[in-house]
């Protein structure tokens, strides 16, 4: 029993004692107990499905951590050089990567870090023959 059921029960109790003459005010009064004792049994049930959401989402970030312990163990943290090609921005100057196919993207290459648009130029001589 939660704390403010305890509270009802007590106003309960003493409503009881009350015994009062007036069957109007008696009936007001347990009507206002019985719809605090609704409204503590609603609270009890969301604090229970709060629990449940907590716990499952705590479920999730588990099997999250799992997921990205299996990456890091498939990937050691390592980009294939040979599928990436590695830029520095000329803007935020952070290191970037783009995937080769990407260079031929019409919409340019967009720095992850920076949002703004890499102007990238190959010379003749440095693209891959297939």
């Amino acid at each position: 029993m939660s704390f403010i059921s305890e509270k009802v029960a007590y106003l309960d109790g003493l409503a009881d004692g009350l015994k009062l003459k007036d069957e109007g005010t008696d009936k007001v009064l347990r009507g206002i107990i019985d719809t605090l004792g609704a409204i503590a049994e609603a609270l009890e049930e969301q604090d229970e499905s709060i629990d449940d959401l907590s716990d499952c989402i705590d479920g999730i970030y588990d099997e999250l951590d799992d997921i990205e312990s299996a990456i890091d163990e498939d990937y050691d943290g390592e980009l294939d050089e040979d599928d990436f090609i590695e830029v520095d921005c000329p803007h935020c100057g952070e290191t970037v990567y783009f995937d080769e196919d990407m260079l031929d993207s019409d919409d340019g290459l967009i720095c992850p870090n920076c949002n703004v648009t890499i102007e990238l130029e190959i010379p003749e001589g440095d693209e891959t023959e297939a």
